[in-house]
C-alpha cells in the first residue's frame, strides 16, 4: 500500500478534516509467500533501517557483494558484508531524505565475536570515523545462517533540522577499536550507546563484582546493574542535560536469564518504581565486548527541557513487570516495552501445548497472536495502529519458530511489508514454554 518512496496519505488517518502522513516504506523485498520485508521506513523526522544484512533481492547472501567463493581474498568476508550493508544504507537513507551524517543509533547482532572487528573496520570507513552510539551483542543465529551480522539503524531526516552533537565523551570511556560516540544528542532526543559496568581499564569494575574468593557478599547482577546505572548511564544522561526520569526506552541484554528478578529490583529502584518501556532480552554468555560482563544496556531519552512533550501511554496489558509503562510517546515516535505472551506471570493459556497431543498446536503462532493483540491495544491507546510500526525485532529461542510467529501478523500488513528482524538469542526466554519477545517501535501521526 505504501511501497514506493513517494509521499502518500493513508486513508486511516483522515480525522476531522485533517490528513496525517503515514509511514513510507522503501526497498521492500519478498522472501517467501507472505513474508515481505520493508528494510527502510520513514516516519515523521526519522528513518529506520531494520534487519539489514548483505543479501540480494531473493533474500540469500549476495555473492556479488561478498564473494563467498573467494574465502582467502582480503578483506575478510565479514568486512565485505559490512561494506555492502553500509553502501546500501547510504543509498537508502538518501532516497528516504536522510544521510549517513544523520545516523543517531546503530545496533548489531553477530553469530560470532570473530565478525565484530572486521565489521568495525567497514563501519568506521562508512561513517567517516564518526560512529553513532552503538550496541553489539553475540547471538545464536541470524535468519541467514551464512551471514556475519544483522544491523539496525535510526537516522534523522535532513529536513528535520536536527543537529547532532556528542556528549559524555569526557566521562565515558569507549573501546578504541569501535570508536562510537558514547552519547549523542539529536534534536531533543538523547541516544546512549550500549553500556557495560566497566571502569577506565575497559574491564568490569571491581565494584560491580562479588569480592574475589567469596561465594557471597553481594549479588553479582545487582552489583553490576547498580554500577552500570550509577557510573555509566546516569553520567551519560547528565552530560546531555537529562536524567533517568527522562528515559523513553531501554534495551537490556542479560547473559543469564535467571538474573531477571534480581536485576529488576535494582532497575525498578533506579526509576523510583515507575519504569520506562524496557525490553529485556536473554543472551548467551559471553555475549558482550567484555567477556566477564553479564548485562548490557542502551537508552533513548530526552533533554529535561523537552519533558513537557513526553506522554506516558497507559493501558491494560500484562508485561513482564507490573511497575513498567507499556509505552512512551515523544514527537510522534512511540517507544513500546518488550512484549511476551504472558498471562498471570506465566505463558498465556492459548500458547500451551499438551505434551500428549503436540501436533495440533502452533505455540509460536499463538504466542505472537497474543503479543500482537497487546501491541494493538498499546498503539490504539497512543492514537495509532499496527500499520504504523516502524521497527519490529523478533527475539526467538529458536528461529525454526519464526515463520509460525510471523504469520500471526495481519495478512494485509504482511503483504505491504513489515520492518522486521528476527534473531535467535537462546533457549531460556524467562517464562517456561515462551519462545519469542517482540520489541516494537511505532509512529503516531499528528
Amino acid at each position: 500500500m505504501l511501497s514506493d518512496p513517494a509521499c502518500a496519505i493513508h486513508p486511516d488517518f483522515k480525522t476531522k478534516g485533517r490528513y496525517f502522513m503515514a509511514i513510507t516504506r522503501y526497498a521492500t523485498r519478498t522472501y517467501a509467500d507472505g513474508i515481505v520485508h520493508a528494510p527502510y521506513v520513514r516516519a515523521g523526522n526519522w528513518v529506520f533501517g531494520t534487519g539489514l544484512r548483505a543479501i540480494g533481492p531473493d533474500g540469500l547472501l549476495d555473492p556479488v557483494a561478498v564473494h563467498p567463493d573467494r574465502p582467502f581474498n582480503a578483506p575478510p568476508q565479514a568486512q565485505r558484508e559490512a561494506a555492502a550493508i553500509f553502501r546500501d544504507m547510504a543509498e537508502q537513507l538518501g532516497v528516504a531524505g536522510s544521510a549517513m551524517n544523520k545516523v543517531a543509533r546503530l545496533d548489531q547482532y553477530y553469530p560470532s565475536p570473530a565478525c565484530v572487528d572486521p565489521y568495525h573496520e567497514a563501519r568506521k570507513l562508512a561513517l567517516a570515523g564518526q560512529v553513532a552510539p552503538s550496541t553489539s551483542v553475540i547471538v545464536d543465529r541470524l535468519l541467514n545462517l551464512d551471514a556475519s551480522m544483522d544491523v539496525q539503524v535510526m537516522a534523522a531526516t535532513l529536513d528535520s533540522g536536527y543537529g547532532c552533537s556528542i556528549a559524555g565523551a569526557d566521562r565515558l570511556n569507549v573501546p578504541k577499536t569501535s570508536g562510537y560516540a558514547p552519547c549523542l544528542l539529536v534534536g531533543d532526543m538523547i541516544f546512549v550507546a550500549g553500556q557495560l559496568a566497566r571502569d577506565n581499564s575497559g574491564n568490569i569494575a571491581a565494584q560491580a563484582c562479588v569480592p574475589a574468593g567469596q561465594q557471597w557478599n553481594g549479588t553479582r547482577i545487582k552489583l553490576e546493574t547498580d554500577y552500570l546505572v550509577r557510573e555509566r548511564l546516569a553520567p551519560a544522561l547528565a552530560a546531555a542535560g537529562s536524567d533517568m526520569s527522562m528515559v523513553l526506552k531501554a534495551q537490556v541484554y542479560l547473559s543469564h536469564a535467571k538474573d531477571l528478578p534480581a536485576f529488576w529490583q535494582v532497575w525498578s529502584r533506579a526509576f523510583g518504581g515507575r519504569v520506562p518501556p524496557t525490553t529485556v532480552v536473554p543472551a548467551r554468555h559471553p555475549a558482550f565486548g567484555s567477556r566477564d560482563a553479564t548485562i548490557e544496556v542502551n537508552l533513548i531519552a530526552v533533554r529535561e527541557s523537552a519533558a513537557d512533550r513526553v506522554r506516558d501511554i497507559e493501558c491494560d496489558v500484562e508485561l513482564i513487570a507490573g511497575d513498567m509503562l507499556p509505552a512512551r510517546l515523544f514527537d510522534g515516535v512511540l517507544f513500546v516495552a518488550g512484549l511476551m505472551a504472558v498471562q498471570n506471570g506465566g505463558l498465556c493459556s492459548a500458547a500451551a501445548v499438551p505434551a500428549s497431543m503436540p501436533f495440533f498446536h502452533d505455540s509460536a503462532h499463538a504466542q505472537m497472536s497474543d503479543i500482537l493483540a497487546k501491541a494493538g491495544r498499546i498503539f490504539a491507546a497512543a492514537g495509532s495502529s499496527l500499520d504504523q510500526v516502524v521497527r519490529a525485532l523478533h527475539f526467538h529461542a529458536d528461529l525454526a519458530q519464526f515463520r509460525g510467529g510471523f504469520m500471526a501478523w495481519d495478512e494485509k500488513l504482511r503483504r505491504q511489508g513489515i520492518p522486521f528482524s528476527a534473531i535467535a538469542v537462546g533457549q531460556d526466554m524467562f517464562a517456561p514454554g515462551a519462545g519469542v519477545i517482540l520489541d516494537l517501535w511505532g509512529h503516531v501521526p499528528g
